[in-house]
């Protein structure tokens, strides 16, 4: 990519002055937040828009490490960021190979078993992620060690990486700056991990601030409060020769309980985007940004019918801008249905069997505004005849499975479950239900319900809903009459009774 190699001499009085001309600098987030969520999915979406100045991206599991098994949503926030050009890290925690006290998460605090987890741990993302593109190893020790003990380790751990994961981006934290000992180690250094108030006075030693790859440092400061200071902290990592930099207004919050305990940290500075997110991406991007982003291409629909209304699903391909597209606008029929972070948008209410056009144009960081893509025709189908369709039930020897498709949008998901093929017992036959992602079981008389202890809901995706029980939850019946039921409007489907999946 061209704009990679885009140079800029760099010279801030109101920094510590660095002489090294530096390529274009770039943003690194570390994005601690699930995709499993809608605010969540949102900002996933909106960072795999963000190229070309965004770079980097941290992805971290629930656990800090990969979420495991695989999940969807991680999936699809992992292959979204790497299809723009960015590069999706896994978190693996290192612990300071126990250096510090830090336990495995099976409790111990040797080198060699860290070293055991750390491995494990970045094989995990690569096994269950294609679009894994490196690691981020956090807590690394910033000092080489007795006879360059830690940075030998290092050293062992980064070979490891390279020889079973070739290619692979590595990214080491000490949050500190660190001996000239690391350089060999990691790909990029996590050389600053604090608060605008401490960056003020930050000044990198001389084998740092005179490297001539500027990329090999990465600087975090949070607590930033305004425009003002993320402006000035973006300034002065590019005179400290940060090749990559993050600036948040979002803070560290620690226990107020546990004074002076570093362990009590009750929320991250990395769990959100700043106010001032669109304005960092032209600041260090560092050009005049004036230049309007094209006009998208590839736009595209997808349709269902539901029994009362139709929808479309639109999604279009990221337009190139010089620094950041950041949002976009969706027309049908030459009026505006609002900007979404998203190059897709699903388009709820649309009358069955009738033809809309729509269209869509990028704004990017700094503002401007993009031509019109070429106008997309889509003729909606026919209403549906039902709200609920394949609908299926089956058992394994550990748990059932309840599946189907819901046309329509409802206020309640249910499955009414005939667990012991007796119509005499619970409500109408049906011993326990699914409400949405709670079990129930039926305590009579009437519409009354226990809730059972468990999440059923195992995924939801376009309105295809799989709900996973144990079938201990369930009495342990393996055959079952099945029916589902979604509403308002109400619609309930012939009960089925449970094959072997």
């Amino acid at each position: 990519m061209s704009w990679l190699r885009i140079v800029l001499a760099l010279a801030l009085s109101a920094a510590p002055q660095t002489v090294v001309a530096v390529q274009r600098q770039l943003v690194a987030i570390p994005a601690y937040w699930g995709p499993d969520t809608s605010d969540g999915r949102e900002r996933f979406a909106r960072l795999a828009q963000n190229v070309p100045t965004l770079e980097l991206v941290v992805v971290n599991g629930s656990q800090r490490k990969a979420q495991a098994p695989a999940h969807p949503a991680w999936t699809e926030a992992i292959g979204r960021i790497r299809a723009t050009g960015a590069l999706p890290l896994g978190y693996v925690d290192t612990g300071y190979l126990g250096a510090t006290g830090h336990t495995t998460r099976q409790g111990a605090t040797t080198m060699a078993a860290w070293s055991a987890q750390i491995k494990a741990d970045l094989d995990e993302w690569f096994d269950l992620y294609d679009g894994v593109a490196g690691v981020f190893l956090d807590q690394t020790p910033a000092t080489c060690g007795a006879d360059d003990l830690y940075v030998d380790a290092y050293a062992e751990i980064s070979d490891y990486i390279s020889d079973n994961h070739p290619n692979a981006y590595i990214v080491i934290n000490p949050g500190v700056s660190v001996p000239q000992c690391y350089e060999r180690i990691a790909t990029t250094i996590l050389t600053f991990e604090h608060t605008y108030a401490s960056y003020l006075s930050f000044t990198p030693p001389a084998w740092e601030l005179n490297h001539p790859n500027p990329r090999k440092f990465w600087h975090l400061v949070y607590d930033a409060p305004d425009e003002a200071a993320m402006n000035d902290a973006v300034a002065r990592s590019k005179a400290n020769n940060a090749g990559f930099v993050y600036v948040t207004d979002d803070k560290l919050i620690f226990d107020p309980t546990r004074p002076g305990d570093p362990n009590a940290a009750l929320g991250f500075p990395w769990d959100t985007l700043p106010g001032y997110w669109h304005a960092e991406l032209v600041r260090v991007a560092g050009i005049t940004d004036t230049r309007r982003p094209d006009p998208p291409d590839g736009l595209r629909g997808a349709t269902r019918s539901g029994t009362t209304a139709s929808r479309v699903d639109l999604a279009w391909n990221n337009p190139y801008d010089n620094v950041a597209t950041v949002s976009y606008e969706v027309f049908r029929d030459g009026v505006s249905l609002g900007h979404t972070y998203d190059n897709r948008l699903r388009v709820n209410g649309l009358d069955p069997a009738t033809a809309y056009r729509f269209r869509v144009r990028a704004t990017d960081a700094a503002g401007n505004v993009g031509d019109l893509s070429t106008s997309l025709k889509i003729t909606t189908p026919a209403a549906a005849a039902s709200a609920i369709a394949d609908a299926s039930a089956c058992v394994t020897a550990a748990d059932a499975r309840y599946e189907a498709t819901y046309l329509d949008e409802v206020d309640h998901y249910r499955v009414f479950i005939d667990a012991d093929l007796d119509a005499t017992t619970g409500l109408d036959g049906a011993d326990y239900m699914i409400e949405n992602n709670r079990l129930m079981k039926h305590a009579g008389p009437g519409w009354t319900w226990q809730q059972q202890p468990g999440t059923p809901l195992a995924s939801s995706d376009d309105g295809r809903r799989l709900w996973r029980v144990p079938l201990a939850d369930l009495g342990g019946s393996a055959t079952q009459k099945v029916t589902f039921n979604g509403g308002p409007p109400e619609t309930y489907t012939q009960a089925i009774t449970t094959t072997t999946c």
